[in-house]
């Protein structure tokens, strides 16, 4: 298998003495069809990120960034290589199984926002709570308690269209943590936004992964949104370049 980056042993022991791994990629190789070209877009890529941590994945543009988010996250499947969540081989599940682990599991914050705009805050946030199964009361409660967290208990009925873009984000953030998900992927959360605003949601990430040990994984291409972060990964031509 090829693999270009440095050598990992010595880093990776150590890792796993400071901390519970929860997400553990392996010899991870993504390929994409360009016409008749195909692009590597990741190549052998291999990454432990510990239970609790907030790690941020950096690298230039066309680096792999945004594509190992989505392997790591289950939204995408290698061609080849594993992605092992919480003990779980990842790569046994079906799409369907795949699918019910990440609903149960995982949370996503996008930078498109993804709500759905004939659905008020509090019905965007508990909309997924009740493809869990959960009654609508249930739902309610707890999109009404995730939602004022976030600085939000005002708007709880508001659409999308009478929203900031930082509200909008505000409510994506609430939607994405309602069910205590293990993993929270973020990926460029602050690219439509402000600097102001980016700070104050980059401050919500942060309150969230420290008060309530929230395992955070975030693409992004600011040096200055890394900072929030314990650890950055940074990519460069599909490869780990460097962990800080």
């Amino acid at each position: 298998m090829e693999n270009e980056g440095k050598p990992e042993l010595e880093m990776e022991t150590a890792l796993e003495k400071n901390g519970d791994i929860i997400i553990e990629g392996i010899e991870i190789v993504r390929t994409f069809k360009m016409g008749d070209v195909q692009v590597r877009a990741l190549r052998g890529v291999n990454v432990k990120i510990r239970r609790g941590e907030f790690v941020a994945i950096m690298g230039p543009s066309g680096s792999g960034k945004t594509t190992l988010l989505n392997q790591l996250g289950l939204l995408d499947t290698p061609n080849s290589g594993k992605v092992v969540i919480d003990n779980t081989d990842t790569s046994l599940m079906s799409d369907k199984e795949k699918g019910k682990f990440r609903l149960h599991n995982l949370g996503y914050v996008f930078q498109d926002y993804a709500l759905l705009p004939e659905l008020d805050a509090s019905e965007n946030v508990y909309i997924s709570l009740m493809m869990q199964g959960k009654t609508k009361e249930e739902c309610e409660s707890a999109a009404s308690e995730i939602l004022k967290a976030v600085g939000l208990g005002d708007r709880l009925h508001q659409l999308p269209s009478k929203m900031s873009g930082g509200q909008q984000q505000r409510v994506s953030i609430a939607r994405a943590l309602a069910h205590s998900p293990r993993v929270l992927f973020a990926d460029e959360p602050c690219a439509n936004l402000d600097s102001q605003t980016s700070r104050e949601v980059l401050d919500l990430f942060k309150k969230f992964n420290t008060e309530k040990d929230q395992t955070i994984v975030m693409v992004t291409h600011e040096e200055w949104h890394a900072a929030y972060a314990d650890r950055v990964i940074r990519l460069k031509d599909g490869v780990v370049e460097e962990r800080t």
